[in-house]
């Protein structure tokens, strides 16, 4: 007996309630173009990204000014602990000459670079520390020395094991890579995790974190639309002004000439008229025959390219005197506050992408038993990134005006010493705004004089 099959059930439709609906006009309804639309996220292929920041100017700016501006200058270190004004100073020139030995510098402006073109990057240190595996961690207090540095692509290096421990602080981040390289020599050897400076890219979820082989995405992933939309306006506008200015010549019976297969009469009648216009400047046409040009009009073009530049500027977090070199407009404009938006930018980066980067190459370096600090790490080491906003003569002379009248006043009140000011001021190599007080001494301002008319006795009779 045929078992009776049980009635089918539609699902219920979905009740919106999260906003406003009307059946009448659509609004919020089916029928409603903007209600059902999804944020679909633009993920390059590193093809893509690689010709992109080959053949497109733009694409190169977004991906090099960040790291060129960040390491304009070379960041400084300074060493609080060594008391001695001469040795603090060989100290100091002795590990920054061994960082430009390695490239240092290059090298992580070259992988800054590679992070935001392809979504990662690793500099391999070549630490020397008596394995001969790469694959085993890096041993920081048996480093001899370090022999070089070499910037790898995401592409290169994939992630073949990760940490599984989530009480260890690198839980979810990849612990060996797998090295593939472009010409096939060294393909597959592994490289331990503590060997490399890793740059991870752009990443908004650790929720698969071997997706895209442990690596983030590419910033031009994120401004491919507006891009796409600015360089198409830019193309449309070439193409528009190909055709700016358009011949028209109407010619009596054209239709009747066509039909009777004589394009060749036509072609040599507006010849012989483009000759004559050219050569006389003059136009000889029958009676029943019409000559003109019409221009194309270019109203509202140069606004609609404004707005599509601002999009792409804003796509790129550039202001648009960085990106497009274009001065600021309007009265009074004179471009310094996009100049200092954009410092504050790199600064951010600064802090955020590079100083990390930085820090772990020096103490690498410092654990070196033949570099510059012989294997000992220094005490009260910082680095310190040069100020991107350069002032002008003029400003520096009033900035030091300042300072001079605030030093008499402080001299005057006893609180600083004529020495302590030489000393800071020109103490160093350059002129510097900051005091620097010795504490083991102890001014005590000096009590006025009593008047003797005010303070005498008085008279006795």
């Amino acid at each position: 007996m045929a078992q009776r099959r049980p009635a089918k059930q539609t699902a219920p439709k979905p009740v919106r309630l999260d906003g406003w609906q009307n059946v009448l006009t659509g609004l919020g309804t089916s029928r409603d173009k903007g209600t059902y639309a999804e944020v679909v996220p633009t993920i390059l292929s590193q093809q893509q990204c690689e010709d992109l920041w080959r053949g497109d100017d733009m694409a190169d700016l977004i991906v090099t000014a960040l790291p060129h501006d960040a390491l304009r200058e070379t960041p400084t270190l300074t060493i609080a602990s060594i008391d001695d004004a001469t040795q603090r100073a060989a100290a100091v020139d002795a590990i920054t000459a061994a960082l430009a030995d390695l490239s240092a510098k290059k090298a992580v402006q070259k992988a800054l670079q590679y992070e935001r073109a392809y979504g990662g990057a690793a500099i391999y240190v070549g630490a020397v520390d008596g394995s001969l595996d790469a694959e085993q961690p890096l041993q920081t207090q048996t480093i001899r020395a370090i022999r070089h540095l070499t910037v790898f692509e995401r592409r290169q290096l994939i992630a073949v094991e990760y940490q599984q421990d989530p009480m260890k602080p690198d839980y979810g981040k990849p612990l060996l890579y797998q090295v593939q390289s472009f010409s096939g020599v060294g393909t597959g050897q592994k490289v331990h995790a503590s060997r490399l400076v890793v740059f991870p890219g752009r990443r908004v979820t650790d929720r698969n974190p071997t997706e895209n082989d442990g690596w983030g995405d590419s910033v031009l992933s994120l401004v491919w639309d507006a891009l796409r939309i600015f360089n198409q306006s830019w193309l449309g506008v070439g193409y528009t002004m190909l055709d700016f200015s358009v011949a028209i010549m109407k010619i009596k019976g054209l239709a009747s000439i066509l039909a009777a297969n004589s394009p060749e009469a036509v072609a040599n009648r507006a010849q012989a008229v483009e000759l004559g216009r050219s050569i006389a400047k003059t136009i000889l046409l029958d009676s029943e025959e019409e000559y003109e040009r019409k221009t194309t009009t270019l109203a509202g073009v140069p606004d609609v390219l404004g707005q599509v530049m601002h999009r792409l500027a804003a796509a790129a977090r550039m202001p648009i005197s960085k990106m497009f070199g274009q001065s600021a407009s309007g009265m009074n404009a004179t471009g310094e506050g996009d100049a200092r938006n954009w410092y504050d930018a790199v600064a951010a980066y600064q802090e955020d992408s590079v100083r990390p980067a930085y820090e772990k190459l020096l103490k690498l370096l410092f654990a070196s038993k033949t570099g510059p600090t012989k294997g000992i790490e220094p005490e009260n080491w910082a680095l310190k990134f040069p100020p991107l906003w350069q002032p002008t003569a003029k400003e520096q002379a009033e900035t030091r005006k300042i300072v001079a009248e605030t030093d008499a006043i402080n001299y005057d009140m006893g609180l600083v010493t004529s020495e302590e000011l030489r000393t800071s001021r020109f103490g160093g190599e350059e002129y510097s705004a900051e005091t620097e007080i010795d504490s083991s001494t102890i001014l005590i301002p000096p009590t006025p004089s009593a008047s003797p008319e005010v303070n005498a006795a008085p008279p006795t009779t």
